[in-house]
Order: structure tokens, then C-alpha cells, then sequence
């Protein structure tokens, strides 16, 4: 049986705060960039795969009403930290904006894990079995890759 998609969302989570947290004490603004770019790639391709995956789950196997809000409030946090990251794109890196627009995308991704890894999980795990989420991380990985290969 392959890995739970919870410990891999978990993983997800520990690897894009860890770029974050060097983004935000980098001070080389061409490294600080590099580092930026890495994150945005970690966290679109995540955010896809959660949407593809456990959300989908939640939302359309369940029918419980409780799954799908929580999964359609997970997708509203992604739509503000895409919205962000977009933003980020479009601000020079020298800019005083592009900092103050990162600490909002950090704030809003760090909400968004102690929210997913709070209720969210609680939802999957009452809901799926152990096989069951282990082959939604085995889909969580495949969605990924078609996303962002």
C-alpha cells in the first residue's frame, strides 16, 4: 500500500514552508528570485493536486455537507494565493510591494496548513479509509506531474 495522501500533503506543507522561511531571511534579491520561483512551482503544483484529489474526494464522494465546505474553503484559499503569487509575478523583486505581497502570501499559506491539517484531514480521515487515501495519494502525486511536469 502506498502512502497515505495526508502524509504527503503533509510533506507538501513542510517543503514549501521551508522555501518560504528562506525566501523571507534571504537577502541576495537574485537568490531570494531563484528561491521564489522554486516555491511558486512547489505550491501551484500543490495546490493542483489537492484540488484534483482529496477536494474532489470530499466534494463529490462523500455528500456530507461538512466535507464539502471545508474542501470549498481550502479552494477559495488557493484562488487568494494564486492571486498573490500573481501579483508576485508581476512586481520587481527590488520593489518594497513584493515583500509586504510575500508576507501575505506566507500568512495565507500558513493559515491555510494549520486549517487543512486540522479539519480537513479530520473530514478525510472520518470519511475514507486507509486504502482509499492511500491511492488518492498515489492520484495526488499523478496530478501533480500533469500540472506542472
Amino acid at each position: 500500500m502506498g502512502e497515505s495522501i495526508l502524509m504527503k500533503l503533509e510533506e507538501g506543507h513542510r517543503v514549501i514552508k521551508d522555501l518560504m522561511n528562506l525566501i523571507k531571511n534571504e537577502h541576495d534579491l537574485v537568490h531570494k528570485k531563484e528561491l521564489y520561483l522554486q516555491m511558486r512551482e512547489e505550491l501551484l503544483a500543490h495546490m493542483d493536486g489537492e484540488e484534483k484529489t482529496i477536494y474532489r474526494h470530499l466534494i463529490e464522494d462523500v455528500g456530507n455537507q461538512e466535507s464539502e465546505e471545508v474542501a470549498h474553503d481550502a479552494e477559495d484559499e488557493h484562488e487568494e494565493m494564486r492571486h498573490l503569487c500573481d501579483k508576485l509575478d508581476a512586481t520587481r523583486i527590488e520593489d518594497e510591494n513584493w515583500e509586504s505581497t510575500f508576507k501575505a502570501l506566507r500568512h495565507q499559506f500558513l493559515k491555510h496548513q494549520e486549517s487543512e491539517e486540522s479539519a480537513l484531514f479530520t473530514e478525510a480521515k472520518e470519511d475514507f479509509s486507509r486504502e482509499e487515501l492511500s491511492e488518492f495519494g498515489e492520484e495526488f502525486e499523478e496530478a501533480k506531474l500533469q500540472s506542472h511536469p
